[in-house]
């Protein structure tokens, strides 16, 4: 199996890549814990990326990329269209909107909690938000 897959951005994909991501959980032997709090959090980002295609219809498909490493696993979602960081809000309206909106109800407050480290880059038309999650337990840099 292939370490990336690309699939159009539409709610129905979303169970096309949990399928993928539990194939690669399985194949890296994570702990259960954390496996169940990656597809949760890609889940959600798929889920709000999607949403944002009401305000961007040039978001046609969504890349997730796979990387393990001894000490740590990356997902990539990587999407086409305007530059939309699903981690900042930028006023009390825009958080009101997205906590209203949000589909798996999690909010980016709660991503970010449950991953070890996310940043989001653009580059090349393209809006990148790298997740990364260690193997062993490592201070959530979030927590403050």
């Amino acid at each position: 199996m292939k370490d990336e897959i690309i699939v159009p951005a539409i709610f129905e994909n979303l169970s096309v890549i949990a399928e993928f991501l539990q194939e690669k959980i399985k194949q890296e032997h994570l702990a259960s814990r954390k496996a169940w709090e990656l597809l949760l959090v890609t889940d959600e980002i798929c889920s709000h990326i999607i949403q944002f295609r009401k305000y961007d219809k040039t978001i046609d498909k969504l890349k997730i990329i796979w990387k393990a490493f001894p000490d740590m696993v990356e997902i990539i979602i990587e999407t086409n269209g305007i530059p939309f960081n699903p981690l900042e809000l930028n006023s009390p309206e825009d958080k009101k909107e997205e906590e209203e909106e949000s589909l798996g109800g999690m909010g980016i407050h709660l991503v970010k909690k449950m991953v070890d480290e996310i940043k989001y880059i653009r580059t090349n038309n393209s809006n990148i938000l790298r997740l990364k999650k260690y193997r062993r337990s490592v201070r959530n840099k979030y927590d403050k």
